[in-house]
């Protein structure tokens, strides 16, 4: 099974993931991917703290083979 490793980048954080995980193929990544960039905005979220999230899956090899991002923010309106 291909080796997959998925580091998550934060406006406030950056995590590598140096030991990675066997997946099936590459539909199973990116299904880990959205749940990873799922919780990593959820973590975040707890801790007050909006931007862009994304999670950057690399192969084997090192090289990026997709990306899953997403922006949160909080617009208040006017009293």
């Amino acid at each position: 099974m291909p080796l997959f490793h998925f580091d998550i980048h934060s406006e406030s954080r950056v995590t590598i993931d140096d030991g990675g995980i066997d997946l099936a193929h590459m539909v199973a990544a990116e299904a880990l991917a959205l749940e990873s960039l799922g919780q990593a905005i959820l973590d975040d979220a707890r801790n007050h703290r909006t931007g862009v999230t994304k999670v950057e899956v690399r192969d084997a090899a090192s090289r990026v083979v997709l990306t899953a991002l997403a922006a949160a923010s909080i617009l208040r309106s006017p009293p």
